[in-house]
């Protein structure tokens, strides 16, 4: 009993001493969303802040806010609990670190234990406009620049004491004084104030030029304001409690974000240029100490640690920098943040998955572990399209600006060509690589000279689309390609002859994604109109329209057996259609409704990935079709035998009613049922 209860001490003891520790499961299956099994990513970098006794760091992010450990620099937590698009302005600890306040997009500011990771309270009754979070000196008041006022609240009891209200423009930043007693404001109405706390009273200092700039900050001492004005080299320092006009500093290209170091001595500027650059400046004399290079987009975040020895910085391109500032060299590379992931592809054997997106990047998955094993720099902008080779060698990506071919073992890049980019597809059996270009011209290549780093050979041109083509894909057998872009229109061609057979009309908008069904009887099309039409391939009509999407569907994927259609949408929705009676069954919200840009299943049938606007792929455990719930309603029962008895004697193919697909419902169909009841 006595070695019990000291166990029981020692644990308990292990848990407050490392209370951001991660003993349990990996970071990619922390708090997903319902129905989600795994998460690649960690959504995109919005903000970076470092907790005052300096053992750890968040990194707010469009899923919520990462915590880390400072000395190992691994994830530690995730904070989430926000359910739309809401995007986080601000993050600032507590004194003592133990409170993070969060302000959302959503309206809400967040009071969260740093330790325990549970939600301590919620402000609300905000518009989207919160530009900044304080804590007093002592922790025991949080101000809120929001719009044009400085609310104050106590952090205790979520009472509000006070608010402030003198600004005529936004407010951009704030600091307390040292003393906690007083409070400085900066807004776009080109003024300085200075507030007593307790009063309510205060002095304007005008004649600030913050009208046009990018970033606005005090120094941790509230002595200086620093101003990065928008598409110019240039910061302004003024002096807070006179607002007399310090100096500027001239940087080398435009600046995009600016940090002061704690001690209030140096300054950190970001490039906005295509440099990517992070400049150190002196602040007393304005001279430039030291330039740290190494990211290769653009910076959103920077965060000194608290003895100023470290300088961690965040960029679009989903990687953190952690830097030694005395000697500018970077101490490690954190990568995982994404930007919006575009588009996705997995291997045919389901061991990889790739990813595209804005930062011009490309991951390749390890399916196993959930690891990132390989990253191409890839395109100068957006990755639209990406496809695997029937045998898993290569991968294709296709941008606005050119095709890359890539070997997926070795990295290496098998070919480039230029003009021809947009929309790619490899045919079945690896004869044929396609691609299509923005005014609609498809040519057909010879692929088996990829490995050789030739030339491919030319076999055909395919020409009839008056506009851009968003997505080509060859049918099962590889005798057929279809085609379709903005003009709404879908060709089929022979790939044989490079004949054009037929072009379908009928979606109202652009067509975003196409995908035939695993016997290639039926083509599905998603459009921006909303809706998914799917087609008759050996008749060439119309057979169905599925509709549930609000905002724009944006890509569709037929499962291994064909039974079960995936559809990603702009409304942040995933979708799970049964094809014989054209509802929606399943309904993915996972993606904190960003747009979710693509689908794909695995081999087997028994996952789906998506990939979202909020940076994150998610993967998503998919119950297999049943056919002999023939009422799509999600159980087998008697109501599906009289749904077939209620069809005995009809014939033809596509009958829900017809379990074994012999063509005819009769009273095989029947006994199927009878043995699947439920």
């Amino acid at each position: 009993m006595k070695m019990r209860a000291i166990f029981i001490f020692a644990f308990l003891l292990i848990s407050v001493l490392f209370p951001l520790s991660n003993f349990a499961q990996d970071a990619s299956q922390w708090n997903l969303p319902d129905g989600a099994i795994a998460r690649l990513g960690k959504g995109s970098i919005i903000n970076i802040k470092y907790a005052p006794e300096g053992a750890h760091f968040a990194v707010a992010s469009t899923i919520g806010i990462w915590l880390y450990d400072a000395h190992t620099y691994k994830a530690a937590a995730l904070l989430t609990g926000y359910t739309s698009v809401s995007e986080i302005s601000a993050v600032v600890f507590s004194p003592d670190g133990k409170t993070l306040a969060s302000a959302s997009w959503d309206g809400s500011v967040r009071l969260w234990d740093v330790y325990t990771r549970q939600l301590r309270l919620t402000l609300t009754g905000y518009e989207n406009n919160i530009n900044a979070l304080v804590f007093s000196p002592n922790g025991k008041t949080l101000a809120i620049a929001h719009a044009k006022e400085i609310l104050l609240w106590d952090t205790e009891t979520g009472q509000q004491l006070s608010a402030l209200r003198e600004h005529t423009a936004s407010v951009k930043t704030i600091a307390f004084m040292p003393n906690g007693r007083r409070l400085v404001s900066a807004s776009s109405d080109r003024t300085i104030r200075v507030w007593d706390v307790l009063t309510g009273q205060h002095k304007s200092i005008g004649g600030v030029k913050l009208n046009s700039y990018w970033d606005a900050v005090f120094s941790p001492d509230a002595k200086t304001l620093a101003v990065a004005h928008a598409n110019s080299q240039r910061i302004e320092l003024w002096e807070t409690d006179t607002g007399q006009f310090l100096q500027t500093i001239r940087t080398t290209q435009p600046v995009d974000t600016i940090a002061f170091s704690p001690d209030s001595r140096t300054l950190a500027s970001t490039s906005d240029g295509q440099d990517y650059l992070i400049e150190l400046w002196d602040v007393q004399t304005g001279e430039l100490l030291t330039t740290f290079t190494g990211h290769t987009w653009f910076i959103d975040a920077l965060a000194f640690s608290p003895d100023g020895k470290t300088l961690i910085s965040g960029d679009g391109n989903g990687t953190l920098q952690v830097w030694n500032v005395e000697t500018g060299e970077s101490r490690t590379t954190l990568q995982g943040h994404l930007r919006s992931v575009g588009i996705i592809a997995l291997s045919p054997d389901g061991r990889t998955l790739a990813s595209g997106s804005s930062e011009h990047t490309i991951h390749l998955w390890d399916m196993e572990t959930r690891q990132s094993k390989a990253k191409f720099e890839a395109h100068a902008f957006w990755v639209w399209s990406l496809t695997f080779s029937p045998d898993g060698q290569l991968l294709a990506s296709g941008s606005s600006d050119e095709v890359l071919i890539w070997g997926t073992h070795t990295g290496e890049l098998h070919a480039r060509y230029q003009n021809w980019y947009g929309a790619i597809a490899f045919s079945p059996d690896r004869e044929t690589f396609a691609s299509g270009r923005f005014g609609g011209t498809i040519r057909l290549w010879d692929a088996h000279t990829i490995h050789d780093h030739a030339l491919l050979q030319n076999r055909a041109i395919l020409d009839a689309h008056r506009d851009s083509l968003n997505s080509i894909v060859f049918s099962p057998d590889g005798e057929t390609l279809a085609s379709a872009g903005r003009e709404g229109s879908i060709v089929l061609w022979d790939v044989s002859t490079a004949e054009l057979k037929i072009v379908m009309g009928g979606h109202e908008e652009p067509v975003t994604s196409l995908a035939f069904s695993p016997e290639g009887r039926t083509l599905a099309s998603g459009s921006w109109d909303d809706t998914i039409r799917l087609w008759d391939t050996e008749t060439n009509m119309l057979s169905q329209i599925l509709s549930g999407h609000t905002e724009g569907v944006t890509s569709v994927a037929f499962s291994p057996e064909g039974h079960t259609l995936a559809s990603a949408g702009g409304d942040g929705t995933v979708r799970l259609w049964n094809l014989h009676t054209g509802q929606a069954h399943t309904i993915f919200n996972g993606h904190n409704a960003y747009e979710v840009n693509s689908v794909a299943f695995s081999p087997d049938g028994r996952m789906l990935a998506s990939g979202g606007g909020d940076g994150t792929i998610l993967f998503w455990e998919i119950q297999p079709e049943t056919p002999e719930d023939v009422n799509g309603d999600g159980s087998v029962n008697i109501d599906d035998l009289k749904f077939v008895a209620a069809r005995l004697g009809q014939v033809g193919e596509g009958d829900a009613a017809d379990v074994n697909d012999d063509g005819v419902v009769n009273i095989l169909d029947l006994v199927a049922v009878a043995g699947a009841i439920e």
